[in-house]
């Protein structure tokens, strides 16, 4: 139980939700929540389910079952809490893993190339991730920025920002950039990968009506590929997992060169 209730703690506070959240979430009263995380009382099968769910993780994790040995097989990590990363890691046949999101910070060097700046946030935030992972867990970290014209394009700030980025996107190429650290002990490999993406005329009406759904607001560029945000493209060139938040390709290829084979293998076999 003291596993458990560790587990329980570490989780929640990983995932930024206070104690009143997930009593919520689970269906059950903050009392008896507060029992779970001080271990002073053993949720049951359901509320263990629903934790776990809650938390992207698994039942064994959180009850500390068929945990590795000492250098054995560790866990895959993805330090990153989008679900358009965790949707296209399980997409590579990745099912079995830990979603943590490291807090890091993201100022970086005036001027930077966009290529420079995603290696080197992806590196900061494996890096984070990894210093309360254990020496054999795989971590896998992401950032992605949009640029027009070399300059980049973050998150809006607010309907107004949007509606400037979205209106300078129209009717021309951007480029999108994503760069993808794994690490795993003493290695560590850094790529980026990048794709042009091309938007067409779009009236001012449109921008609002767009804004108005709300998509804009949590992505770079202010738009979403993989929602209706893909009405405003009129094409791409290169990896379109890559505008969507992680080169699948790209992070095959570097998973394969540290010896981790998707293709024909299992969850078990993936990690040598």
């Amino acid at each position: 139980m003291e596993i458990l209730a560790q587990r329980i703690k570490e989780q929640r506070l990983e995932n930024k939700l206070k104690q009143t959240e997930v009593a919520d979430a689970i269906g059950v009263a903050i009392s008896t929540y507060c029992s779970y995380e001080y271990g002073q009382r053993e949720p049951g099968a359901t509320a263990i389910a629903k934790l776990a769910r809650l938390f992207h993780v698994s039942t064994d994790y959180l009850l500390g079952v068929n945990e590795p040995a000492p250098g054995g097989v560790g866990k895959i990590i993805l330090a990153s809490k989008s679900p358009r990363r965790r949707e296209l890691l399980k997409q590579m046949g990745i099912e079995d893993f830990k979603v943590t999101a490291p807090n890091v910070d993201e100022s970086v060097e005036p001027g930077l190339p966009p290529a420079d700046i995603v290696e080197q946030l992806s590196l900061r935030k494996a890096t984070a991730a990894a210093n309360r992972a254990g020496p054999n867990d795989l971590i896998i970290a992401a950032d992605t920025v949009v640029a027009l014209d070399g300059n980049v394009l973050g998150k809006p700030r607010d309907e107004e920002d949007a509606f400037a980025m979205l209106s300078a996107l129209s009717g021309r190429e951007h480029h999108v950039y994503t760069g993808v650290t794994v690490l795993r002990g003493g290695e560590r490999v850094t790529r980026h990968e990048e794709t042009a993406v091309a938007f067409r005329d779009i009236t001012p009406e449109e921008i609002r009506a767009y804004i108005a759904t709300g998509e804009p607001m949590d992505k770079a560029g202010a738009y979403g590929i993989q929602g209706l945000g893909a009405l405003l493209v009129s094409g791409i060139r290169g990896d379109y997992c890559n505008v969507v938040g992680l080169p699948v390709f790209r992070l095959g290829r570097m998973l394969s060169g540290l010896g981790v084979d998707l293709l024909g293998r299992n969850q078990e076999q993936a990690m040598p």
